[in-house]
């Protein structure tokens, strides 16, 4: 007996789509998850691809770049953290060849 009203009748279309971009910007927002490590070493290997003549002081930065701009929380991601999983990526590769 409840009817659906649409509302796309009585708000404008770019108003209408605004809201609805707001609405899905906070709702990622609010889901920002932690990586995992496989995630970081992911954002590594994409790191080292691009770290071509930086300090390596420098490298963690990058990374926790590439996982911000990925959407995840790098709070608690530490300099320790993504060192091992650079020591990871180069112990897979050697054993590889």
């Amino acid at each position: 007996m409840i009817e659906e009203i649409d509302y796309s009748e009585y708000i404008p279309e770019d108003l209408l789509q605004e809201i609805m971009e707001y609405e899905e910007e906070n709702k990622r927002r609010g889901k920002r998850i932690f990586p995992s490590s496989r995630d970081i070493v992911e954002a590594v290997k994409e790191a080292a691809l691009m770290a071509r003549g930086i300090h390596p002081d420098e490298f963690p930065d990058l990374v926790l770049k590439i996982l911000q701009e990925q959407g995840f929380d790098t709070g608690y991601v530490t300099v320790k953290r993504i060192w091992v999983c650079l020591f990871i990526c180069f112990y897979v590769f050697i054993h590889r060849l």
